[in-house]
């Protein structure tokens, strides 16, 4: 039967929470709210599987972003921080892009979940209602809004030391909440800054990766009248990243080493060959590159070797206005929601590594800004006894290039034996076809294309525009027949997306002409959903389910010539399209035994076509999307809580996912019948809170077991793409100190598991480049953590 989990969050909410209050005493599990159909309701009645964490819970469990509480739920994988839903992974991608995220309605990925009223993960297709993207599944976070009646101020302060880290990671939160004119306008705002310092150590440069996020959200709420409300937002959010979180497992056996004997004849001043080095049997290329590294290194899992740590710095402005009116003119309801962001972005990467088998430093620098204004006008019945909802809206986005420089440039030391040895190993010394420009070495090359001898290649993005308009309705009938209610809803989206894109590529990597394209294409569509539901009662709700998804589709960069040669090549095409899926899905969902049981469950079937995958080349290590495959994804779900007595939550969360590709996809090393990587067949949740009194004082216990089933990350399995299953097992306690303040004490990883979170191999070859990637869940770790909240 297809059950798709829709009570609670990732494991049931807290004791507390659950109960009615911190210290009450309760016996049944209260009321959850959902916005999944874009209007308030109970969890219950919506024929969807849905899960809705609280923001007591949040706190609880010391959740800080939405990427914390994925491997909690049923059916979801998480390998490398994004969300999957239901085996929707499709190639080789530790990120596909199969789930979609709102921020109050808004299109927005960010995962901070301080000062928010819960979060709801809407599991399948939501291609009606939410748009584009959501092929898996739709995560929308709910915000606080700011309050016109009561002064608020609140924050949290948490540390966490970790096994085999030797920094301390922070997170610093505040917030205020001010009415400015009581009962008419108030002001909201919520900060955060938090450090976390990774494990693992570069023994080249000496340095640990580590990551700085910081976010500001400010809400104004003008409550005109008790119908209509203004919120206007603005949400600034900055990243800071150096570093890697990927172990580098890989056993090459030698290396090369560059031998540059003078020669003033020569263009460079230099002749070069090449001597191999042998490594010590077994050595990792940090042991074998760096034997007598005087780096301290906590454990050699976590030692790398690379000619530069990475970086990516972010920064998101984003302006939100959000207009409710909930009586217009006695016939609707009325919502508008509109945004405008700002995006810029700039990175680091180190090819040392790939282009030049780490003999001389080359390395490429990212810039990228764009605009998205996206806007949403919904009409919606007004509430009466008829049975008939419906709801009637309009959706618009539109990204484009900002007016800053967008695109990459590669770059190389300009020492004569830098540029002897670039040369070299590019292929441009003594080449006629080079030579016909007059360039002789890769200086000349960068100094007659760029006026700079220290840049060899560039990307350049002109125009790069992406928009999609819809138009969507949504309606649904209830009748109660005297044995229960029965509910018909029937769902359509009409879609039009168009893109375009310009660039220019030129260097080394391309050839002596600049390589020019322009693409562009358009797409229209619909996406219809069917569901029936049947309500013996209030709490019980045995539905059926078909709905719709899919992904907009876009334009490939054109293949380097440095790809031509490519086993994979031949698979690239200027412009991948849309892929769409097909939902069928039973399930049943209720709350049972004067409510101390809530169980949510699901069986679903998905067909999936046209699947949009990313096709990595290992000759150049660039890749291409491409619509790749057929395939099937079938599973069942089940999330349930249950109280015991009147102080203690238990939650049990599980699911099984049996997922197949249906085709041979040679450029994936896919075969019929084989897997999706990234998902593993089953995952399972087990929690228990318990509250009691402890010197004089509401106090609660937590503990809880995860348990993830093996799974790959990649076709074409190696031993070393498998990440094996594991358990972990948490316990937490707090306590209330006063009615304002709570003090927790969370151990995650009791056991000091130690797992892979990530597994893959960057090339199905072998070589002194290739990488043996391993992303090593948490270790045993240990946060303290302060809640302060005044009103």
């Amino acid at each position: 039967m297809a059950l798709a989990s829709a009570m609670l969050a990732g494991g049931a909410a807290s004791a507390q929470e659950q109960q009615g209050g911190e210290g009450a005493q309760a016996t049944t599990l209260d009321s959850v709210q959902v916005t999944a159909r874009k209007r308030a309701e109970s969890i219950i009645e919506v024929p969807m599987n849905i899960t809705a964490v609280s923001a007591q819970e949040l706190e609880d469990r010391n959740i800080s972003t939405v990427s914390d509480l994925y491997r909690t739920l049923a059916g979801a994988a998480s390998p490398t921080g994004g969300l999957i839903l239901r085996g929707l992974s499709g190639g080789n991608s530790a990120s596909p892009g199969t789930t979609s995220q709102f921020v109050d309605g808004i299109p927005f990925a960010f995962g901070e979940v301080f000062d928010v009223e819960q979060v709801e993960v809407l599991r399948g297709p939501q291609g009606t209602l939410w748009g584009s993207n959501a092929i898996g599944g739709t995560v929308q976070v709910v915000t606080r809004k700011p309050q016109t009646d009561n002064f608020e101020v609140f924050a949290s302060l948490s540390g966490t030391v970790e096994e085999n880290n030797p920094s301390t990671a922070t997170r610093t939160q505040a917030g205020i909440n001010v009415p400015l004119l009581q009962d008419v306008l108030a002001l909201r705002v919520a900060a955060s800054t938090a450090r976390t310092p990774g494990k693992i150590v570069n023994v080249k440069t000496g340095n640990y990766g580590d990551e700085q996020d910081d976010f500001i959200r400010t809400q104004l709420q003008w409550e005109v009248s008790p119908d209509l409300r203004f919120n206007l937002g603005h949400v600034y959010v900055r990243g800071n990243d150096t570093g890697t979180r990927l172990a580098d497992a890989s056993v090459a056996g030698f290396y090369y080493v560059p031998e540059l004997t003078p020669n003033p004849a020569t263009p460079t001043g230099f002749d070069i060959d090449y001597s191999v080095v042998d490594c010590p049997e077994g050595a990792s290329r940090a042991q074998c590159r760096a034997p007598n590294s005087r780096v301290k290194v906590e454990d050699d899992r976590f030692a790398i070797y690379e000619a530069f740590d990475g970086w990516n710095r972010s920064a998101t402005n984003l302006f939100s206005i959000n207009v409710e009116h909930d009586d217009l003119f006695g016939i609707a309801s009325v919502s508008y929601v509109g945004s405008f962001r700002k995006n810029t972005g700039s990175s680091l990467e180190n090819w040392t590594r790939l282009d030049m088998e780490d003999m001389t430093e080359t390395w490429m620098i990212n810039q990228d800004s764009s605009r998205r204004l996206t806007q949403e006008l919904r009409f919606q019945n007004l509430e009466n006894d008829s049975g008939l909802n419906w709801t009637v809206g309009f959706f618009q986005d539109k990204t484009w290039l900002g007016g800053e420089f967008n695109g990459q440039n590669q770059f190389h030391n300009t020492d004569p034996q830098s540029l002897t040895i670039f040369s070299d190993m590019s292929g441009l010394t003594g080449s006629s076809y080079w030579g016909s420009a007059g360039w002789t070495h890769i200086g000349e090359l960068g100094q007659a294309l760029y006026g700079n001898p220290g840049i060899n290649y560039n990307l350049t993005y002109n125009t790069d525009t992406q928009r999609e308009s819809a138009a969507f309705g949504e309606t649904s009938y209830r009748f109660d027949t005297g044995a229960g209610a029965f509910e018909v809803t029937a769902g359509i989206r009409f879609y039009e997306l168009e893109d375009t894109l310009d660039f220019t590529s030129t260097g080394i990597w391309v050839g002596l002409d600049p390589r020019s394209v322009a693409e562009g294409g358009r797409e229209s569509g619909n996406r219809k959903k069917f569901s029936l539901a049947y309500l013996p009662s209030d709490n019980l709700n045995i539905y059926a389910l078909y709905a719709e998804g899919y992904r907009p589709g876009g334009n490939n960069a054109p293949l380097a010539n440095s790809c031509a040669g490519d086993e994979y090549a031949s698979q690239h095409k200027n412009r991948y399209t849309s892929d769409t899926i097909d939902n069928y899905e039973l399930g049943v969902k209720g709350a049972f035994f004067d409510r101390r049981l809530r169980i949510s469950s699901a069986a679903y079937r998905i067909d999936w076509s046209d699947v949009r995958a990313s096709v990595y080349m290992p000759t150049c290590g660039f890749s291409f999307i491409a619509n790749a495959a057929e395939a099937r994804s079938q599973g069942l779900e089940l999330e349930s809580a249950l109280t015991l007595g009147s102080n203690t939550v238990l939650t049990f969360n599980a699911s099984y996912t049996n997922t197949e590709i249906l085709t041979d996809v040679a450029a994936l090393g896919a075969q019929k019948g084989d897997e999706f990587p990234q998902v593993p067949k089953y995952n399972a949740y087990l929690a228990v809170d318990h509250g009691f009194r402890l010197f004089e004082r509401d106090a609660f216990v937590r503990a809880d077991i995860a348990a993830y089933g093996e799974y790959k990350t990649h076709f074409n399995t190696r031993d070393e793409d498998v990440s094996p299953s594991y358990e972990t097992l948490n316990l937490s306690g707090r306590i209330r100190l006063n009615p304002e303040s709570t003090l927790s004490l969370h151990v995650n990883n009791v056991t000091n598991e130690q797992y892979y979170a990530y597994r893959n191999a960057r090339s199905r070859g072998t070589g002194t480049r290739n990488a043996l990637y391993e992303l090593w869940g948490a270790e045993r770790n240990i946060t303290l953590r302060f809640d302060y909240s005044f009103r």
